[in-house]
């Protein structure tokens, strides 16, 4: 379970990396595709993070990645003058497929609230 502490620099670091991608970032893989960073994992010892993000388009996904995976440096070294943390996680990057699962369902509960909605009216009609 994570600290408050650790919840905090997850919080941080996603506030961070995000004003980071909208301002600072100048890859077309990453600025041309509307990228938003979901949640940030970091362990324990504050040595990694998971960085979890989503992009409009879910085919961009792995281009997006080999724009994250290209700035790195850069997206470290704005991370180490903005957070007031010793140490800068090493960061991996992953895509967050729970948004489209998440909607995949709603969208399944949605169409099967529609179906019920036409099996009643019918059924008051006759």
């Amino acid at each position: 379970m994570a600290t408050h502490k650790l919840l905090r620099i997850n919080e941080n670091i996603k506030q961070s990396l995000s004003f980071i991608l909208m301002k600072e970032i100048e890859d077309p893989r990453i600025k041309n595709n509307l990228v938003t960073i979901t949640k940030v994992d970091t362990t324990k010892d504050l040595k990694h993070a998971k960085i979890y993000f989503t992009c409009l388009d879910e085919t961009k996904k792995d281009e997006v990645l080999k724009g994250f995976m290209n700035c790195k440096g850069v997206i470290f070294s704005r991370l180490k003058k903005t957070l007031k943390i010793r140490y800068v996680p090493d960061m991996s990057f992953l895509y967050d497929s729970k948004l489209i699962e998440a909607d995949k369902v709603l969208q399944i509960i949605h169409d099967l609230d529609i179906k019920k909605e036409d099996n009643n009216s019918a059924n008051k009609t006759d």
